[in-house]
């Protein structure tokens, strides 16, 4: 599972996560005051999903094309 995690030092975490080929997914959350990292699927959507203004879960929907 690709768990997000939670960011602690929000001055160095951009540019310690820039990988080339690799995409991730910042979600910051002004009402707790917290930010979390996780990668994006390779092939697939991820949905930030929230409940009443509040950071609830980020869900991701994988997928696996076949070439024709």
């Amino acid at each position: 599972m690709n768990q997000p995690k939670e960011i602690k030092d929000f001055e160095t975490t951009i540019h310690q996560n820039l990988e080339p080929g690799r995409v991730r997914i910042i979600v910051i959350d002004g009402n707790e005051g917290t930010a979390h990292i996780t990668d994006a699927p390779e092939h697939g959507h991820t949905i930030i999903e929230t409940i009443k203004g509040k950071l609830d879960r980020i869900r991701f929907d994988y997928g696996f094309k076949f070439n024709k």
